[in-house]
């Protein structure tokens, strides 16, 4: 009987570490979508200030109305967006973690290719260069 105590305790743990886990990644990705959308809702709001002719436009800041030259807010609107990828980016790599760490929990073959990073600018001119195509 002690046997199958241990056993089961250990089913449990490892069930509860799956769950656990599996619900990690999903906060993540709801957290995403929400960051998504701000993201989104900013890029609206700065193409609004850029249709503008206006010299000042309102911002709310939590439940007050401030009255700012439309160029000020542009910067603090591209400010906002500028942290709001600086998350997203955040959460799309704790997520790819947390999906590795999943599947290491389920004893499935890790995915390929999931950790690669796309070229940055820099990269993609000297590759360019080095190839000859500038």
């Amino acid at each position: 009987m002690p046997l199958e105590n241990v056993q089961t305790q250990k089913s449990y743990k490892y069930l509860q570490e799956v769950e656990t886990v599996a619900q990690d990644v999903l906060t993540l990705k709801q957290e995403k979508l929400q960051l998504a959308n701000a993201h989104n809702k900013l890029r609206e709001a700065l193409t609004g200030l850029k249709c503008t002719e206006d010299r000042t436009s309102w911002l709310q800041k939590g439940c007050v109305y401030i009255e700012l030259p439309t160029e000020e807010i542009k910067s603090i609107v591209k400010d906002e967006i500028d942290k709001v990828e600086d998350g997203l980016n955040d959460l799309r790599n704790k997520i790819r973690a947390k999906s590795q760490e999943l599947r290491d929990l389920e004893h499935q073959p890790r995915i390929e290719g999931l950790t690669l990073k796309p070229v940055s600018n820099i990269e993609a001119t000297a590759l360019n260069k080095a190839f000859g195509f500038n």
